[in-house]
């Protein structure tokens, strides 16, 4: 990749000294010619000194100013905003030099100028989700703290038996909450600092089961109808961060699906690739809300954001991305949602 870039600078500046040399013989010829008009008479060796300064100071200016404009100006344009950049200002964006297609060119100035303009869109982008992100966390902590205080001031002053009862279990549902987002939090963040990943072989159709068993409670509530179809399927994977992946979309589905709905488990192994799919014949979703259920904090259907906090879906997409894997998401509203998770298996 950088022989290219080097090959097309050789060639610029090979080109910029044979028009210098152009421009020299031009300036030596008028010289001659207009010693010759009026009839001037000078020695060789003088005459060679003259064709040599003439010749020296027009390639030196010509080479100056194409290696001033080519480089040096640039350069003092990068070193002017990246002070801005270092003082927190990411909306500055260097002008490109592009071929005639549009393409940024090869050579190493171009170059470092598309770079620094991506590199400074990367951290606007960052600077902006930090702050939509410290927004959406403490808007999440304060909503199940408001509901903690709110019902032990109700306690304070409540004498009926049931009613204790009832805000205990809301102070309880409250603190499970928080505590399942400062988990998810801290899941997010490791993985995001690119935390240390421990494979080893385990299997995806034993691990399913179990996430089916521990959230007994949720789909026999609902009287949902489970129904599973697993291939035995053994990976070469982080073993308890693929255990999210299965509770949070299986939850999901759960969640989502109406009372006495169903709701389809699959896995099945096709050749090198492993396929999981969660079915339910819930609620559905929108266009809208299926393009940014994987956004971190993002609940589509409000009405049910109490059961949860925005960041399950991120973090399968997350983990899911560092694992070299991929889910798909088709749904329609009223008609329920399907995904299926790819992954390979060799």
């Amino acid at each position: 990749m950088q022989k290219k870039p080097r090959r097309d600078m050789f060639i610029k500046l090979s080109l910029a000294s044979f028009i210098s040399i152009l421009a020299a013989s031009g300036i030596f010829s008028g010289a001659y010619y207009l010693l010759e008009h009026f009839q001037v008479k000078v020695e060789d060796t003088w005459w060679t000194i003259i064709i040599a300064a003439i010749s020296s100071i027009v390639i030196g200016l010509v080479l100056s100013i194409i290696i001033n404009k080519a480089f040096f100006t640039p350069i003092r344009e990068l070193c002017e905003v990246t002070k801005r950049v270092a003082h927190g200002d990411f909306s500055i964006q260097l002008k490109e030099q592009t071929k005639k297609n549009g393409e940024v060119k090869n050579d190493e100035i171009s170059m470092l100028t598309h770079n620094f303009n991506v590199m400074v869109n990367e951290l606007d982008k960052n600077k902006t989700l930090k702050s939509d992100f410290v927004t959406n966390v403490s808007h999440e902590f304060k909503t199940p703290l408001a509901s903690i205080k709110g019902y032990a001031e109700l306690i304070k002053d409540c004498k009926d038996q049931a009613e204790l009862i009832e805000y205990c279990n809301n102070i309880i549902e409250s603190s499970d909450s928080l505590t399942t987002l400062t988990s998810n939090i801290l899941r997010l963040s490791k993985l995001e600092n690119h935390a240390i990943i421990q494979p080893n072989d385990f299997r995806i159709d034993e691990q399913i089961r179990q996430a089916v068993i521990m959230l007994e409670d949720k789909w026999s509530q609902k009287n949902i109808e489970l129904n599973l179809d697993l291939d035995e399927v053994t990976i070469f994977y982080d073993e308890a961060l693929f255990a999210q992946v299965w509770q949070n979309l299986i939850s999901n589905a759960i969640k989502f699906s109406n009372d006495g709905g169903e709701i389809n488990i699959i896995l099945k192994k096709y050749g090198t690739e492993a396929t999981f799919t969660v079915k339910d014949n819930g609620i559905g979703m929108s266009d809208e809300v299926r393009d940014r259920i994987f956004d971190k904090f993002y609940q589509g259907d409000t009405s049910r954001a109490r059961e949860g906090n925005g960041l399950g879906l991120a973090l399968v997409k997350k983990i899911l991305d560092d694992s070299h894997c991929s889910i798909d998401v088709s749904s329609k509203e009223g008609e329920g949602s399907i995904f299926t998770v790819h992954i390979p298996t060799a």
